[in-house]
């Protein structure tokens, strides 16, 4: 009897929230100029939405990305003089967010919620790269399965932030998920070297390695990229030492040889002449390198 009482309460809850919030959707129409999409009725604290929604947080959260699906998307309204016309709306980001917030924590493990947040958030118009990042964040926590957020923050912080240290960390750890595609460890590594941290490569290559199978797609090239990175880090020590002997940056990798700075130049696996960029970033395979 108590189970009916409380999924009879609740019912009426969400058929008030989604009144409230069609009505203020309808209030802020307009058959001319901008329109401005509000949140209205789901912007609850997260506490009082999943106290209401007791057992049913997962159908709550459902609805709630459903009304963020629907303030993205594109507005039609009919013309006085017939026909339908598509009208220009004015995005209530900080609205959108806090409706992807509140379905994150009724089900945190929920996948429309930081697919469509990540879609949206961290692009022109919204900018919320920071907020897009915080989600995906608790998307992975709540899905170690799952390859596709830790993904997302990696390319996040590529895309959007320039920051390719950060991008090669999160693509790597990405990478450790199960049935994540071979080409993230490769990416990742690329990626992490080319942000200074080869170091942190190396080590994430080698456990990933450990747990990989002889014979497992992907694991030749990775080995190949663990090979190519201890050259690397083989030419970044050799370059504090040639600093700290010259006071100066080696110019070439001739010069870094010449030096004995570098006792002899490291194999690569790809075939190809380590190098030296004009920002001092080393490449192992790169037949263009300008030095």
């Amino acid at each position: 009897m108590k189970t009916l009482v409380r999924q009879g309460l609740l019912l009426v809850v969400l058929c008030g929230l989604y009144a409230i919030s069609y009505q203020a959707l309808l209030t802020y129409r307009s058959d001319h100029g901008v329109h401005r999409q509000r949140s209205v009725g789901w912007n609850l604290p997260p506490v009082v939405l999943k106290v209401l929604a007791g057992e049913f947080k997962g159908l709550m959260a459902d609805l709630i990305v459903l009304e963020a699906g629907a303030q993205l998307g594109t507005e039609v309204v009919r013309n006085p003089r017939g026909g339908f016309r598509v009208v220009d709306k004015e995005y209530d980001w900080r609205a959108i967010h806090q409706l992807f917030t509140a379905s994150q924590a009724l089900d945190p493990a929920f996948a429309q919620t930081y697919t469509l947040a990540q879609g949206w958030l961290p692009w022109e118009p919204a900018n919320m790269v920071d907020e897009a990042q915080q989600i995906l964040r608790v998307a992975a926590l709540n899905r170690p399965w799952d390859w596709r957020p830790t993904h997302d923050m990696g390319f996040n912080e590529y895309y959007f932030r320039n920051n390719f240290g950060a991008a090669g960390k999160q693509y790597l750890e990405a990478a450790k998920t199960p049935d994540a595609p071979p080409f993230l460890s490769i990416l990742g590594a690329r990626l992490a070297q080319k942000g200074g941290e080869t170091h942190s490569a190396i080590v994430i290559m080698k456990s990933m390695l450990a747990s990989a199978e002889e014979g497992e797609p992907g694991r030749g090239d990775m080995l190949d990229r663990l090979h190519a990175l201890e050259g690397v880090l083989a030419i970044e020590k050799a370059i504090t030492r040639y600093e700290q002997m010259r006071g100066s940056k080696p110019t070439s990798m001739e010069e870094l040889l010449s030096s004995g700075a570098l006792p002899a130049m490291p194999p690569n696996p790809y075939k190809l002449d380590y190098c030296i960029d004009e920002k001092g970033v080393i490449y192992f395979d790169r037949p263009d390198c300008l030095r």
